[in-house]
């Protein structure tokens, strides 16, 4: 933990500096499950950047999805890991100082993350991937996307439903969904959160993180890279 926070107060302190080393490649299959994550989950008005309001139109989405009030304290919850977000965003890659992050500034981020976290294998090679906590919030943001209950754990039917409401075909979900949980019931948070890191850092089509998309594949240059 010392390790991985001293890594990222580095990176911080380069940026800031303007020495930044040359950031690694992403592989295309890569580059597709992040775009398909910006373009389906993040850029609510579609037009190509993202901006503050989009992060607060879909936390209102999902507030109104699910009826909770301005003050349930998921709703509140929802907005602060949002808010995070944003600010994050904005330190990490939002170079120009626009208040806007492109598709381009988006993948940089994953970049970062990438050698950030490789760095730390090669010097602790006992320590899990680089995790930053501005991830980790996202992702509990997710889990809050996808507990249409509110009981604390996923199921089938809340995973097939909101995929569905982001443009999932029900078959396709209902297979990733088996195929992501290798066939158990239910998911809880931890373990949701494990198919995440999966999902943005791995390189493998075949890990369970994959299917998250409810897709079972993606094409390379299939995702908008570019403006609308």
């Amino acid at each position: 933990m010392v390790s991985t926070c001293h890594s990222w107060m580095q990176w911080i302190w380069n940026r800031l500096c303007g020495n930044t080393p040359a950031r690694p490649r992403l592989t295309p299959f890569r580059r597709e499950k992040l775009l398909y994550e910006f373009n389906t989950f993040l850029d609510e008005n579609q037009d190509g950047v993202l901006e503050e309001c989009d992060l607060k139109l879909a936390v209102e989405r999902l507030c109104r999805r699910y009826s909770w009030a301005p003050d349930d304290p998921r709703a509140l919850r929802a907005k602060a890991l949002m808010r995070d977000l944003w600010l994050s965003l904005r330190l990490h890659v939002d170079e120009d100082q626009d208040e806007k992050v492109t598709r381009a500034e988006w993948l940089s981020l994953w970049a970062d993350v990438q050698r950030v976290s490789e760095r730390t294998r090669l010097t602790h090679s006992k320590e899990s991937p680089t995790i930053p906590s501005w991830m980790r919030e996202y992702f509990h943001y997710k889990f809050l996307l996808f507990d249409v209950a509110g009981d604390g754990v996923l199921d089938e039917e809340e995973f097939v439903y909101v995929m569905a409401q982001h443009g999932a075909v029900e078959g396709v979900a209902k297979k990733s969904w088996f195929l992501m949980t290798q066939g158990r019931r239910l998911l809880r948070q931890d373990s949701f959160e494990r198919l995440c890191e999966e999902f943005f850092l791995s390189d493998q089509p075949t890990d369970p993180g994959t299917f998250l998309a409810a897709r079972l594949y993606f094409l390379p240059g299939e995702q908008r890279t570019g403006g609308p």
